[in-house]
């Protein structure tokens, strides 16, 4: 039986949908989305082209149904047969398209695992909608629901028998039959007020500014900035974005700065979190937010300052204050005495908690995979995937199974 059009043109979408996905797999698999930023809300990527089918039709210069030939021949058979001396190699012509930035990121969150974001439980109500929801027999004209108004109105005249009485209407020439609703026939819309729990997210971004953080750590910290941004913004009606930048104190800056600005002075990481804590008081208090913090660091604290980095974390942003704090240590001089390593300690030996608290690092690894000290290089291709594993961890399914694996 012949198949329907419809079926073949599903068959064909099918096609393109399978190229596209295997496509964005390999783009994103080969960390060159880290810096794919689009434009518009579109992101480019390049898929192999696909030839339309179509119906092609062969010499036949007898005409059809004529020539030689006996019952049981094969028709249309070329006599001679094709030569050449290998298969084909390379990539066939590929094609652009743009796709919306929320396909891709829905995509990437199947590659990532990454989880929905969970709002934590808020006592505050920030947004009131209206919403009619019932019907009274009260009410100010400019609500009055004429449909059932009418109807009421209508049900009213059949009951008193005068749904047939005709009388001439202003501009008609002839009687006609009238429905005229009065006050008891009425109906008006009632609304209720509904109350929605906060839904606002607040995302820190925090580095310490030594003059070690050169371009090459910014632009990661960039691109990772970049990508949590829109996968956060998924799932809250307004976010906030706090820029702090610190060498021995911290400051509020502008993002500008933030990614570009360097100081040779001391490093204290603990006054990055002492200075965001105190926004927490009033200016974003942690019962109406949820609250996302990311630093970025090389690693590389003055003096004893670990322990009051790790003390801030405990006492102002543990779990019921913070929904995450991501931390994020790269190109680090030595893993030894690093910060990394003592909230890594810290969360291994439960004064931390590994519910809401992640580390990861990124930089050059050696043959076995063990991260290398400073003064080493590392490739484009090594940065870019690092960092899409580094989001994977901080905000993935993967980060919990890490945390549970290092408990």
């Amino acid at each position: 039986m012949p198949r329907r059009i419809e079926e073949d043109h599903k068959d064909f979408i099918d096609v393109v949908s399978g190229r596209l996905r295997k496509a964005l797999k390999k783009f994103i698999k080969s960390g060159k989305i880290v810096r794919n930023r689009g434009k518009r809300g579109k992101i480019s990527i390049s898929i192999p082209k696909i030839d339309i089918p179509h119906i092609t039709f062969g010499d036949n210069n007898q005409g059809a149904g004529r020539g030689p030939g006996d019952e049981g021949d094969v028709i249309g058979k070329d006599p001679q047969k094709g030569k050449g001396d290998r298969a084909g190699q390379g990539e066939g012509e590929g094609i652009t398209i743009n796709l919306d930035l929320e396909a891709v990121l829905k995509f990437l969150a199947e590659e990532l695992e990454l989880p929905n974001l969970k709002p934590k439980p808020s006592d505050t109500f920030d947004e009131v909608k209206i919403k009619y929801n019932n019907i009274s027999l009260v009410g100010p004209e400019s609500l009055r629901h004429n449909r059932r108004t009418f109807l009421q109105a209508l049900k009213r005249q059949a009951a008193e028998g005068t749904i047939n009485e005709v009388e001439f209407v202003p501009g008609c020439p002839t009687p006609m039959r009238t429905i005229k609703p009065i006050q008891k026939d009425k109906r008006y819309r009632q609304y209720r007020e509904i109350k929605y729990p906060s839904t606002n997210a607040l995302i820190v971004y925090a580095r310490d500014g030594s003059g070690s953080m050169d371009s090459f750590k910014c632009d990661v910290v960039s691109d990772m900035a970049w990508w949590i941004d829109v996968w956060i913004r998924r799932f809250y009606k307004r976010v906030d974005r706090l820029f702090v930048w610190h060498d021995s104190v911290a400051m509020e800056v502008d993002e500008e700065k933030f990614y570009k600005y360097r100081f040779g002075g001391g490093t204290t990481c603990s006054s990055a979190l002492k200075f965001i804590a105190k926004q927490f008081e009033n200016r974003y208090p942690i019962q109406k937010w949820n609250i996302y913090v990311f630093y970025f660091t090389d690693g590389d604290n003055w003096g004893d300052d670990n322990p009051a980095f790790i003390q801030s974390l405990k006492e102002e942003f543990g779990p019921n204050a913070v929904n995450l704090v991501g931390i994020t240590q790269i190109m680090p001089y030595n893993y030894d005495g690093s910060v990394k390593e003592a909230v890594d300690e810290a969360v291994k030996n439960g004064e931390l908690s590994s519910e809401n608290i992640r580390t990861v690092q990124i930089g050059p690894k050696d043959a076995s995979g063990t991260p290398v000290g400073w003064g080493a290089s590392m490739s484009d291709e090594e940065r870019d995937q690092q960092i899409l594993d580094a989001i994977a961890t901080l905000m993935g399914a993967e980060a919990k199974k890490q945390a549970e694996a290092g408990a």
